[in-house]
């Protein structure tokens, strides 16, 4: 595993995994593409993280940053699946103001053909454990 890279200034660090795509449901040809390479772009206001361009449908990165976040109730997190440097499917926002503190979360990136997976973790910021759902609307019964 490489180098755990921290990117901004903000006081509220999230750590984000980015594991692996499955595209394998693309069709190549209609993109005009012979030999995939894939990459995954998650931005953060002015701070970008690029991860490694591999090869195949399929790939595997395995890789983990921090990103310092000013403002976690209103800032959200980008992300942009490219393959062969050409943009596949639409920017995708990710909230982060439920986030649970140290609690792996799982995000999906959808894009056609399949799907880019991440895991953001709140490493020093939001609740401790989910609030409980309020089922007073029942106690009518």
């Amino acid at each position: 595993m490489a180098e755990l890279k921290k990117l901004g200034t903000g006081a509220n660090e999230l750590k984000i995994e980015v594991n692996c795509c499955n595209v394998k449901k693309l069709d190549l040809k209609f993109y005009g593409i012979e030999k995939p390479r894939c990459k995954v772009v998650l931005k953060y206001k002015d701070h970008e993280y690029t991860s490694e361009e591999l090869a195949g449908l399929d790939p595997t990165w395995e890789e983990e940053f921090i990103f310092c976040v000013d403002d976690v109730e209103n800032d959200k997190i980008s992300a942009v699946f490219y393959i062969c440097d050409q943009k596949l499917g639409d920017e995708q926002h990710f909230a982060l103001n439920k986030l649970l503190r140290k609690k792996q979360t799982f995000k999906g990136l959808v894009v056609p053909g399949g799907k880019a997976d991440f895991m953001f973790t709140a490493l020093n910021f939001g609740e401790e454990q989910a609030a409980e759902e309020d089922d007073a609307f029942m106690d009518f019964l």
